[in-house]
């Protein structure tokens, strides 16, 4: 079954390298900040597009996957700055970081790009904003059966001792998080994760 993901707000490509480890072609990354192509392209097999994602048009998005797949993954993760807690404790006016909209964008590229899967994440804190719920109402309006959670990052093998909320979407029917894959017995740590990087890389 052929099926490639485009990763929106890619930055220098941390969820595109995860989605290639799992086995999905990433067949593009697409983020504002320039500086963030070498990176990007040196550690994944992906296109960096350097774009606006308020100026990306549907049909560009399309173009982009291959032709003849059964299945598209649409996968982003918006800039968290707005909705982090250290923005929080500062904001008194409102939200005035026009990132927060971006993620209307995202809502907009897949209400009319449609693709058969959708993956976000971002910080907790999103979960209890306007923004996020219009999010979901969007996709639900679209069809797609949507399941969003916040996850404890080492009950994943994940050397971070933070929270993420994560969202997927599908318009093929239920879809769920698999089950947290480590428990406290065997959280993965810094210098386990260390351990395994190849000498070559960290010259």
């Amino acid at each position: 079954m052929p099926y490639a993901a485009i990763d929106l707000f890619c930055g220098v490509g941390g969820l595109t390298k995860g989605l290639e480890q799992a086995g999905i072609n990433v067949v593009a990354g697409i983020d504002f900040e320039p500086s963030c192509q070498y990176a990007y392209e040196e550690n994944n097999n992906a296109k960096f597009i350097q774009r606006d994602i308020t100026t990306v048009r549907p049909e560009e998005l399309c173009s982009l996957y291959p032709d003849n797949l059964d299945i598209h993954i649409l996968a982003g993760c918006a800039p968290c700055q707005p909705f982090s807690k250290y923005t929080q404790r500062y904001r008194k006016d409102g939200y005035k970081d026009e990132k927060w909209r971006l993620l209307y964008s995202f809502g907009n590229l897949a209400k009319k790009t449609r693709p058969e899967i959708i993956a976000m994440e971002n910080v907790p804190e999103l979960e209890k904003t306007s923004v996020f719920s219009d999010f979901e109402k969007e996709l639900e309006s679209c069809g797609y059966h949507i399941s969003h959670q916040v996850v404890y990052c080492p009950d994943y093998g994940i050397p971070q001792s933070r929270k993420r909320l994560v969202l997927l979407a599908s318009l093929l029917g239920n879809i769920e998080l698999i089950p947290p894959t480590h428990t406290p017995q065997n959280y993965v740590t810094v210098r386990d994760a260390m351990r395994i990087i190849p000498l070559q890389t960290c010259r």
